[in-house]
């Protein structure tokens, strides 16, 4: 397939090269190592972070999702009483013993070094054991057609793990992430409860939203 040119080698399998027959998303997405995906779009996830930090309530249990976009939530979390953190994001866990109010568990696991995460079998195992108020959740990409998609197996079984362990769910996505697919659908944008992003998604996502039930969230006021 790779010498007809159908499809791609990358980290953690393959992806289909061109159109999809049922979508106009390509499913082109591939995995960037963390430190590089750390450094785009800084300030809009910054502000996502921030704005998401303020639906965490003091007595929460979250989980923080790997990567670069759940990780700007830190900073905001400071002040919550009674706070605790499941993660199993090295990133994560080192910004988070900066804090030793915030109660932390770290779940164990392998460590993906691109992901800048640990993953495995012993991680969904240990996550099944805990019940969250909430899930601050992540993407490679997001499309109608191709819903919330991952670009590696390994994050994608902790993500739906983390998804059925959890009461409410946030979607943390800088407005790059549309129309955008990655290898693996991890999960349904119906699913979600919260949306939250930096900028307006265009009219065929706003009614897909609502007439999924789903919030939208702006980290500013559309003037």
């Amino acid at each position: 397939l790779v010498r007809r040119g159908q499809v791609k080698k990358v980290y953690g399998g393959v992806v289909a090269l061109g159109q999809s027959e049922d979508s106009s998303t390509p499913v082109t997405r591939e995995l960037m190592d963390f430190q590089v995906r750390n450094r785009e779009y800084l300030d809009e996830k910054k502000q996502i972070g921030k704005k998401a930090s303020q639906f965490v309530n003091h007595g929460d249990t979250i989980f923080l999702d790997s990567g670069s976009t759940t990780l700007q939530m830190i900073p905001y979390l400071a002040e919550k009483k009674n706070l605790t953190v499941v993660t199993y994001s090295l990133p994560a866990l080192a910004e988070l013993a900066q804090y030793p109010q915030i109660r932390t568990i770290g779940l164990p696991g392998v460590v993906l070094g691109r992901t800048a995460s640990v993953v495995g079998g012993s991680t969904c195992h240990a996550l099944r054991q805990f019940n969250c108020s909430k899930a601050f959740l992540g993407c490679t990409g997001l499309s109608l057609t191709r819903q919330l998609t991952n670009a590696t197996f390994e994050e994608f079984e902790v993500k739906q793990v983390a998804m059925e362990q959890s009461k409410v769910l946030y979607l943390l996505a800088d407005h790059e992430k549309f129309d955008h697919a990655a290898l693996m659908t991890y999960g349904q944008i119906g699913a979600l409860d919260y949306l939250i992003t930096n900028r307006q998604p265009d009219e065929t996502y706003r009614a897909y939203l609502e007439e999924q039930q789903v919030t939208l969230v702006l980290t500013m006021e559309e003037k």
